[in-house]
């Protein structure tokens, strides 16, 4: 332990430990101050699934788009990227960044309402409508009485949530489970449309030029997820609805787009974005109530996104989905539809923002597609992990390139930065693996991990040689190790016994000298510890609770695994070949997840731990457990982590996600949890945070794993 501590601590730690207790000790805490930080991304490029783009036909580049968990985004010309418009939602409301459909007023470019929610199982909450009167600056909330699933099977349908373009007050909202609504105010209040039936909605579609400007919109068109009935129309402002004659068998609308007396629809059997098999597309003509076959190129799969030029009509974009086998395209018509040809087989790729997509990951989950309604050469289509577009869309062939211009979408589950080594920062993410940061933040790395695997899970290293690093993930072996900072990986030989998985986050740690791997991976029974890189794992001994283990800083034989549904931390001393539980008990809070109550070890500090426990608080020992002080004032805890000490102070400082009087934000203290300042404000909360780190070697500086938004690093100004 360092010889310089702060005489709180110290004096603290000597009354209690000499009394022998192992009850909580509360330590008295001042008020919080604010400390002014600047937010930005850490760029990866992309990472997750765009659902939904929408040009506004009123004003040039003016572009949303939506996404199933990393809320929604706005152009900026400008500046030529993307800007976030929800990153105002914190961890109460994070399911506002689940965006199951985005709506626009035609008539009032600074409108905008978007549908949000993440989930509809029974322990979800009810979604929310999402109102901004000036671009997505600001939100007001509008409780829904039903629950909406913007991460769920169908996100990547059609707009569900329609403005009218003749009368702007009413709206028509689809659900994927209760059926169609109705507002006549704006979006404030709804009612239930009862006379039409199907209650899972993939989209709402108003034909504009059915009524004049002022009255409300005769002709309404609603999909239904329900094969050889799917497709409605309304010819009296929603009061009464048809299916429309001759429906397409065995398939269901997925998005639809009109030009003239013509409504083109894409067909599906599925709604995705897996589990398609057949699709097709077709013209509705609302005169002759003919529906017309447009021959769209057979394949594998459904088909689902679909624009018409408005500067031409004759241009027609749609895209395939589930094509897994051939791949996915996007086809371009110029003649309305009665030819087709592929636009990215064989086409020009501009991988340059973002390198890893040149690896594997062709385009795939592309539910929509759109041209821009004031230049035909310029269209977009989503991906499971990103946005493309082109300048060139009718050359032959046209040059894609990755458009995710500060549009972050990665899931990282855990984040370190190491002591030293050229690597400031190493992420674990969902889906693409993870990432490797020496210095430049602004630009995205050369590749992912090497070799590169899908979900990683967790990441460590040895804090004496941070050459070394582990990480776990969700394939066999399920683990691996780096001995040069992070840059190359190579796998376990073997795996605990009874592994079926990585584990979760912060599931597997390695001692600061690097010589030993303990492990807590999932259906294992017990915690594992291997001296030798993976090659041989033995169960640790003592009847170690199975938790998520844990590395002194310090000490590298010495381990702790915090067993959060009993409040018992749990010690080696023996590089992690046995376990004894100490005397000091924690609070701690039994829930649907334990991921809320973390512990962590305080860099230089040999048997200084900080656990956090949900709505019980923030606590911490300096004696390995056996003494547990309570931080008072701190009314909720759920993520810590440590940073460079500030100058003239050897403890390092401490960065934490929780509540303070009665504020929920992310926090720091200087002085060991003295004092504390608020290091964000009220517009950059950025939803569910999975981790929250300072930079050992950079004072002050935070970073936070965010669902869906990627890492997000902060400074001070």
């Amino acid at each position: 332990m360092k010889k310089k501590m702060l005489c709180a601590i110290v004096i603290m730690f000597f009354i209690f430990s000499c009394s022998g207790t192992s009850k909580i000790i509360k330590q008295n805490q001042k008020p919080t101050k604010e400390s002014k930080y600047i937010w930005k991304s850490v760029i990866a490029g992309g990472g997750g699934f765009i659902d939904g783009i929408i040009f506004h036909p009123k004003e040039k580049n003016f572009v949303y788009l939506r996404t199933d968990m990393g809320g929604a985004y706005r152009w900026n010309a400008k500046e030529k990227k993307w800007m976030p418009i929800t990153d105002m939602f914190g961890r109460n409301d994070a399911d506002n960044l689940g965006i199951l459909s985005l709506a626009l007023d035609i008539n009032d470019t600074n409108k905008v309402y978007m549908m949000t929610g993440k989930y509809t199982q029974e322990w979800a909450g009810m979604g929310v409508l999402l109102i901004s009167n000036d671009r997505g600056e600001n939100w007001d909330a509008v409780k829904l009485p039903f629950k909406v699933g913007g991460n769920e099977d169908g996100r990547g349908c059609g707009e569900r949530l329609a403005v009218d373009p003749n009368k702007p007050n009413i709206l028509f909202m689809g659900s994927t489970k209760n059926g169609l609504w109705k507002s006549t105010d704006y979006g404030r209040t709804w009612s239930y449309v009862k006379s039409f039936k199907p209650q899972d909605i993939n989209f709402v579609f108003f034909d504009k030029k059915s009524s004049e400007k002022g009255s409300p919109t005769k002709r309404i068109f609603v999909a239904a997820a329900e094969l050889s009935k799917s497709l409605y129309v309304s010819e009296d402002a929603g009061n009464t609805w048809t299916l429309l004659p001759n429906h397409p068998k065995d398939l269901m609308a997925m998005r639809a787009d009109m030009s003239g007396d013509d409504l083109f629809v894409t067909f599906s059997d599925h709604k995705g974005p897996n589990g398609a098999t057949a699709g097709a597309v077709y013209k509705y003509n609302i005169t002759t109530k003919i529906w017309t076959d447009l021959k769209a190129p057979e394949g594998s799969g459904g088909f689902s996104g679909i624009s018409i030029s408005l500067q031409n009509p004759n241009v027609i974009a749609i895209s395939t989905i589930c094509r897994w086998g051939e791949g996915d395209d996007v086809f371009l018509s110029t003649d309305g539809g009665k030819t087709w040809r592929p636009t990215l087989k064989n086409a020009k790729w501009d991988y340059s923002y973002a390198p890893y997509v040149s690896k594997e990951f062709k385009p795939h989950w592309i539910a929509d597609v759109k041209i821009d309604p004031f230049d035909s050469n310029h269209a977009k289509f989503v991906t499971g992990y990103g946005l493309w577009a082109t300048k060139n869309f009718l050359s032959k062939p046209p040059t894609w390139f990755f458009n995710n211009e500060n549009l972050e979408q990665t899931v990282p589950l855990q984040i370190i930065s190491p002591p030293s080594g050229k690597a400031h920062l190493v992420s674990a993410c969902g889906d693409v693996d993870g990432f490797r940061y020496e210095d430049d933040f602004s630009k995205s790395p050369p590749d992912r991990h090497s070799p590169p695997r899908w979900t990683t899970l967790s990441v460590a290293c040895a804090w004496h040689n941070p050459d070394k690093m582990v990480k776990t993930f969700n394939k066999p072996p399920y683990g691996a190790y780096s001995v040069d900072n992070g840059i190359t990986w190579k796998d376990f030989a073997k795996k605990p016994l009874g592994a079926k998985h990585g584990g979760g986050t912060r599931s597997i740690a390695i001692s600061a000298d690097g010589k030993s791997i303990v492990w807590f991976p999932e259906k294992a029974d017990g915690v594992y510890y291997s001296l030798d890189d993976g090659n041989t794992w033995e169960k640790s001994k003592g009847g170690v609770a199975a938790a998520r283990p844990i590395a002194d800083t310090v000490n590298p034989k010495k381990f702790y695994v915090y067993d959060s549904t009993t409040g018992y931390m749990w010690v080696s001393d023996d590089y992690g070949k046995s376990f004894s539980k100490k005397s000091g008990k924690f609070d701690y809070v039994i829930k649907w997840t334990v991921d809320d109550c973390m512990a962590a070890a305080v860099p230089g500090y040999e048997n200084h731990v900080w656990v956090t426990a949900d709505t019980k608080g923030l606590f911490y020992t300096t004696d390995a457990g056996d003494t547990v002080i309570k931080v008072e004032n701190v009314e909720e805890a759920y993520r810590i982590g440590f940073g460079m000490a500030s100058p003239g102070n050897d403890y390092p400082a401490i960065f934490f996600h929780g509540k303070i009087n009665g504020v929920l934000g992310f926090f720091r203290s200087d002085d060991a949890g003295a004092t504390w300042v608020r290091i964000n404000d009220d517009r950059n909360q950025f939803g569910w945070i999975h981790c929250i780190i300072g930079d050992p070697r950079v004072y002050g500086r935070c970073y936070l794993a965010v669902e869906g938004r990627g890492i997000i690093y902060g400074e001070m100004e």
